[in-house]
């Protein structure tokens, strides 16, 4: 069976697996996906529910409160899918239902950064609402690393889940006095294994500071060929040359616990 056969480097997931497709019993780490009209509700462990909006009729919602260990994967045929869907969560809420939901979306002929911004507006929105447990995106043309990949951008942006390292960068302007976007680009390089954290690069202290408050970590133009580095708005390091800055940048992490070597 295809689902049985993942690759081997997919360690620590649970599969979804739908019911039908499951022979006997459910093996370890085999969640099993029901249609919400099937027999779910009889079902001893914990089930996977597959609904939209308008199936959420007082009898599911009547089952939902007699079976806690379910988790509803939430789809949505309308045109307006966000609408159609927080529509959902406020009928949950009503009712006061508290079962984790996965926001299902798909999408077709999509080219991939329509595909990236498409389900980002979709879903971002209801994630920045305090909506939704977890996402699940799909789409023909795409593959599942790239759709994996949006899905933590998107968790990462709504401030649900925090994966990877995150990078702030000024535009530039006649203040900076070093190029930005090597820089940047430099710096993405020494640190981009790193989880949960927040780099700004700003080309000067002007608006630099400013526009980086929420940063873990700042390298900051501080002059011709010299750069300052903050940590959290402190001023840590001053008028590094710039040649040793992205290393001196390093060391700063290391030195405050935020480090980590690359798998």
């Amino acid at each position: 069976e295809q689902w049985n056969h993942l690759p081997s480097s997919w360690k620590g997931i649970i599969k979804v697996v739908p019911y039908t497709q499951i022979k006997d019993d459910v093996p370890a780490g085999v969640l099993p996906l029901f249609d919400v009209n099937q027999s779910w509700a009889s079902y001893s462990g914990t089930a996977v529910v597959a609904i939209t909006y308008p199936l959420l009729t007082g009898q599911v919602i009547s089952l939902l409160r007699k079976k806690e260990n379910v988790v509803l994967l939430l789809g949505s045929e309308n045109m307006n899918s966000t609408a159609e869907q927080r529509a959902f969560f406020m009928c949950m809420q009503k009712h006061s239902l508290e079962h984790p939901v996965i926001i299902q979306r798909h999408y077709n002929d999509l080219h991939q950064e329509d595909f990236q911004l498409k389900a980002a507006a979709d879903t971002g929105l209801l994630f920045l609402d305090g909506y939704g447990d977890g996402i699940c995106l799909s789409g023909s043309g795409q593959n599942s690393a790239f759709s994996i990949s949006t899905s933590f951008g998107i968790l990462q942006a709504s401030r649900v889940r925090f994966s990877k390292t995150e990078y702030i960068s000024c535009p530039g302007c006649g203040r900076t006095l070093f190029d930005l976007q090597k820089t940047t680009d430099e710096v993405r390089k020494k640190t981009y294994h790193l989880k949960g954290l927040k780099i700004a690069v700003m080309g000067c202290i002007v608006n630099g500071i400013g526009e980086m408050a929420d940063a873990d970590y700042g390298y900051v133009g501080a002059g011709l060929g010299r750069i300052s580095l903050y940590r959290k708005r402190e001023l840590i390091r001053k008028n590094i040359p710039e040649e040793n800055a992205v290393g001196e940048l390093v060391n700063l992490i290391k030195k405050f616990g935020d480090w980590h070597e690359s798998v």
